[in-house]
């Protein structure tokens, strides 16, 4: 059964990879492509239905990128995403086939009613077996080809072959020819023991016997009960009669009735397979949460940015600049430190890009009100809510405003920087006890050994 679970998965994927071939990509990717698009076109049909948080997605990558183009980042995202998790998912299909398949070489049952024992002196081995009981009264046993009903499962361990009666004898008289030259020890022969004899380990006892008289009355069974009882006694006789030989004859007949055998495989390929969907699943919560997490990181770096920018703000805006003229300075400088390999910095690329916009013919308002909105933070939105406000104003009044802002923003950031300090230090805690804890068992454990001893 598992084995057409598997062949489907395949051929779900050879299906996908024939539906896919005018994508681009490798095949994994067009096949990653063609289940986006088509689930995206689905989604747009049924608007009432969500399978994933597309909006909030969109909204980040635009804050990570926002010079991109934001539907062809989200779609990469996406594919990105469904393609990891079909190579998952096919990996753990071709590593059940596999396991399936490994399983199956090691099967016992032979011939439909034989199992192979091992060699004499190997291991024994186990088995699983399910049996299923010919229809009654459809003639000779040895006729019958309908299985008809399952009857149960049996567990069975296959014993490694034993020697026979004709092996037997031929080893004991090897055995007893050199068994002279194996007690010697020392001695020179038998009739001139001088010192010990290395003879077998005996077991020296007694026994004593009591008989009472007992009525053994079998339980009351069911038909079923009644035939597997049967069926297992045929198999332990079965057992016993063929611990010599080389396959293990499993009972043909009970009552007349055929018995027909089947072995399940010790497969542990559904396990793969359900491991693998459990490690898409996380894999691609994994992509989600670092999604978010880059942009927490950027936020956070463009709060530490926030004093720096209003410094420069003073600056320019003192040194007699325009609100425009210091958004191209600072733009250009940023620019050409990029050119230059430095980091990128998210406020920075929103400067950039307010620079753009300006050039494109952007009114300053709007441009300054777009700026505030995209940083995400209230510093920047109360730094657009200033620029806004004070284009009419002139800048001797906002130069007062922004050094008043200046000093607020250098608090601010120190007061970040202690909260900063503070959730390391609250990491850092669980590491430092594990540390504790290692260091009280290196002490405690040689000193316990110690005073045991």
């Amino acid at each position: 059964m598992e084995i057409y679970v598997y062949g489907l998965i395949l051929a779900g994927y050879l299906v996908l990879i024939f539906l896919s071939r005018e994508e681009q990509g490798d095949p994994a990717e067009r096949m990653a492509r063609y289940i986006y698009r088509k689930s995206h076109g689905w989604i747009r049909k049924n608007k009432g239905f969500r399978i994933w948080d597309e909006s909030t997605v969109r909204r980040e990558l635009s804050l990570l990128n926002p010079l991109g183009k934001t539907q062809k980042q989200v779609e990469q995202f996406y594919v990105g995403r469904i393609r990891l998790i079909l190579l998952i998912l096919l990996a753990g299909d071709v590593l059940a086939a596999a396991s399936y398949a490994a399983a199956g070489q090691n099967m016992l049952l032979r011939e439909g009613d034989r199992l192979i024992r091992d060699e004499i002196g190997g291991e024994d081995r186990d088995a699983e077996l399910e049996v299923y009981l010919a229809p009654e009264g459809t003639g000779n046993p040895e006729k019958q080809e309908t299985k008809g009903t399952r009857q149960g499962s049996y567990q069975l361990q296959v014993r490694s072959r034993k020697y026979n009666r004709a092996e037997l004898d031929k080893l004991s008289d090897s055995l007893f020819d050199r068994l002279p030259g194996m007690i010697l020890g020392e001695n020179k022969d038998l009739s001139h023991v001088t010192k010990n004899l290395i003879l077998p380990a005996e077991a020296e006892g007694f026994r004593r016997e009591k008989e009472y008289p007992v009525t053994v009355i079998p339980p009351a069974m069911t038909e079923q009960e009644r035939m597997a009882e049967k069926i297992r006694e045929s198999i332990l006789r079965s057992d016993e009669e063929s611990a010599a030989d080389a396959e293990f004859p499993l009972p043909q007949e009970v009552e007349n009735r055929r018995l027909f055998w089947e072995e399940r495989p010790a497969d542990a390929g559904l396990s793969i397979l359900l491991f693998a969907g459990i490690v898409a699943v996380l894999a691609a919560a994994v992509m989600r949460s670092r999604l978010h997490e880059k942009v927490e990181r950027r936020e956070r770096q463009m709060l530490l940015d926030y004093p720096q920018i209003i410094s420069k703000f003073v600056l320019y805006l003192g040194a007699g600049l325009s609100i425009r003229s210091t958004f191209t300075r600072l733009g250009e400088a940023y620019q050409k430190g990029r050119e230059e390999g430095k980091e990128e910095r998210g406020a920075y690329e929103e400067i950039l890009r307010v620079c753009r916009e300006l050039s494109s013919g952007v009114p300053e308002t709007e441009a300054y009100a777009r700026f505030g909105q995209r940083c995400r933070s209230r510093q920047y939105a109360r730094l657009s809510t200033l620029l806004t406000q004070n284009l009419r104003k002139g800048n001797q009044e906002l130069l007062s405003v922004m050094q008043q802002e200046a000093q607020a923003s250098y608090e601010e950031r120190r007061n970040m920087a202690r909260k900063l300090g503070e959730e390391a230090e609250t990491k850092l805690l669980l590491p430092m006890i594990m540390m504790l804890t290692i260091t009280m068992l290196i002490i405690i454990i040689p000193a316990y050994y110690s005073f045991a001893m």
